[in-house]
């Protein structure tokens, strides 16, 4: 199957999700999240801010604040395919950026390189247990993964999680993917 019908069969199922579903799962992953080593050694954390379709990245967010992690949220560069990275330390000053993902606002930005990231928690529209990942198209977290020696944890609902994802040579895989099932971890 080709890019473009994976992406419109997952979407159509993330899409069909009930909230209480959805609501269950994030509970899920949270809960496999706190536990897991490699998140509780981390001290700065990249993680995206969740559209209502993807798993929800604010309690994780909120957690990683109260245990003393630093955390850095991507920001679209407009007429760009680049991401910078700015830390967060509070939901007050987001804004609605290109593509109509949240981001803080310019005044409150603080800039981060991706050589501080330990750990980069990554959307995409679906992953296979091998560690392949299917974004949206645009090559964004690619280009930006390329940048990074951090360890690479995709955040996917069960449904993302497909046979086998069409890979070129740019796609960068996962360290681990981290389902409402649990994480997998993958031997690259």
């Amino acid at each position: 199957m080709d890019k473009i019908l994976i992406r419109e069969k997952v979407l159509r199922q993330l899409n069909s999700q009930s909230m209480l579903k959805k609501s269950q799962a994030d509970s899920l992953m949270l809960e496999a999240l706190l536990k897991w080593n490699v998140f509780d050694q981390a001290r700065v954390i990249h993680i995206f801010i969740s559209n209502p379709d993807e798993p929800s990245t604010k309690p994780i967010i909120k957690h990683c604040w109260n245990s003393g992690k630093k955390v850095a949220v991507p920001i679209v560069l407009p007429n760009t395919f680049e991401l910078v990275h700015s830390e967060i330390k509070s939901f007050d000053n987001l804004i609605f950026g290109r593509y109509g993902i949240q981001e803080p606002s310019i005044e409150s930005r603080a800039i981060m390189t991706p050589d501080m990231f330990d750990l980069v928690i990554v959307p995409g529209v679906a992953f296979d247990r091998k560690g392949a990942r299917l974004g949206h198209g645009k090559g964004y977290y690619d280009r930006f993964l390329r940048l990074t020696s951090a360890y690479f944890l995709a955040l996917a609902f069960d449904c993302q999680l497909i046979e086998s994802v069409p890979t070129e040579l740019h796609d960068i895989p996962m360290n681990a993917i981290l389902s409402e099932s649990g994480i997998i971890e993958i031997n690259i």
